[in-house]
């Protein structure tokens, strides 16, 4: 099986820098633009099932996808971003005022760090394996395209690479960006991390 996994587009809380956690924002134009050019990428993997978080930025983009290329959604809770509680809202150098002591913890190990309020990388990492999982178990063979968001496709990405989770902000995923895992009997491999080459230069962030 390959597992394609797509960053959503941008929001306008991505243009400001800001935590977006489980916030339901709409996708800004660039957004748009940017899930309509990963509609085209992957018309060449079709066909596919197509899976999203139900966050509104991945809803949409999925939602484009699917008009795009004739493909059925269904959404999966365990693929919304992680909930960064307290956080949401903020940009960096907030939250870093703010919240010193977590600053602090989630430089030194982002992976057990507890979001004040929210949760941590190793839970966002737990159940969004336990979709992987059974998704994987409920097509066997073939592609499916999962639209998610940049803590869940790392998180991913590092138990696939069995990388520790302090690692995982190490692994880049620009919005609208395009990774794909393979699954060979119960060996999984990285295919490829963050192709962004179907993007218009201006949409990169």
């Amino acid at each position: 099986m390959r597992l394609i996994l797509v960053r959503h587009g941008e929001t306008h809380l991505n243009r400001d820098g800001r935590i977006q956690g489980i916030n339901d924002t709409l996708l800004d134009e660039v957004g748009r633009s940017q899930a309509l050019a990963v509609a085209k990428a992957l018309s060449r993997d079709l066909p596919f099932p197509l899976y999203a978080s139900p966050l509104a930025r991945a809803r949409e983009t999925a939602q484009i996808i699917s008009r795009e290329l004739g493909v059925p959604l269904k959404t999966v809770a365990e693929f919304r971003e992680a909930d960064a509680g307290e956080l949401e809202g903020l940009t960096g150098a907030e939250m870093r005022e703010r919240y010193p002591e977590f600053a602090e913890r989630w430089a030194e190990d982002s992976g057990t760090a507890q979001m004040p309020g929210g949760e941590s990388l190793a839970e966002v990492q737990d159940r969004a394996w336990q979709a992987v999982s059974r998704i994987s178990r409920a097509h066997g063979e073939g592609t499916v395209v999962v639209v998610s968001h940049n803590f869940v496709i790392q998180t991913v990405v590092c138990k696939v690479l069995e990388a520790p989770l302090k690692h995982s902000r190490r692994l880049r995923q620009d919005l609208g960006s395009i990774t794909r895992l393979d699954l060979s009997g119960s060996q999984w491999s990285v295919a490829s991390l963050n192709e962004t080459a179907h993007l218009e230069p201006q949409s990169l962030r």
